[in-house]
């Protein structure tokens, strides 16, 4: 289905090819994404909690991530019908029917971009525009029932820097709770925040020497 006309057009020759989660733009491949960078803030007990609970979250986030974007590209058939039943429901109801919904204009949804200067790729959730004119860039999370939240600024910004080399320049970023029973967004995050914060991110990334994360 084509996108509205008001949408950000995709960046040409960009696409993520799977399972490797890797990014090219035509021939040139991307060593690491956003999230990949972000690695350098968990600490080894972090990481090793995300592993051991990944049968959890990881199902959960892939359905209810697949339900936002059915919801937000107005694919309203029987994939979003069968989530909507399926063993993520309470998560994916209250997210598609968010009463904020009402006053956005959606301008992306899942959106891979890059920055060629320093080889980096990854894909936000959703990007709109709200009641006062400003443009947001988006991530959803999906929480436990006793999930805490935490700030994602750095993620936002490490997508607000790629985007910016394309010209797509955001306002501020926020984050998409989503619990069962329960759907929350943040306050806004301005731009300079989420900036400052992707910057300490590469920043340690750069100084450790990693080695790229495929996603």
């Amino acid at each position: 289905m084509p996108h509205p006309p008001h949408w950000l057009p995709p960046i040409p020759g960009l696409h993520r090819r799977d399972p490797e989660h890797r990014y090219w733009l035509d021939e040139v491949e991307f060593p690491v994404s956003v999230t990949g960078v972000l690695g350098v803030l968990k600490s080894d007990y972090a990481l090793e909690r995300i592993e051991a609970t990944r049968a959890t979250w990881e199902p959960r986030g892939n359905q209810t991530h697949r339900a936002l974007e059915l919801f937000l590209t107005l694919e309203m058939g029987d994939e979003l019908r069968e989530l909507l039943q399926g063993d993520h429901a309470d998560w994916i109801q209250p997210l598609i029917t968010h009463e904020r919904w009402h006053g956005l204009q959606v301008i992306a949804s899942e959106r891979p971009t890059c920055c060629l200067a320093r080889k980096v790729a990854g894909t936000f959730d959703t990007a709109y525009v709200d009641q006062d004119g400003r443009r947001i860039l988006a991530d959803l999370k999906t929480l436990g029932e006793n999930g805490s939240t935490y700030s994602t600024a750095a993620q936002l910004g490490g997508y607000m820097a790629l985007e910016a080399t394309w010209g797509h320049h955001y306002d501020a970023g926020q984050t998409i709770w989503a619990r069962p029973g329960q759907t929350t967004f943040s306050p806004l995050y301005s731009r300079q925040e989420c900036l400052t914060a992707w910057a300490a991110a590469w920043a340690i990334w750069r100084a450790q020497g990693s080695d790229p994360a495929p996603f």
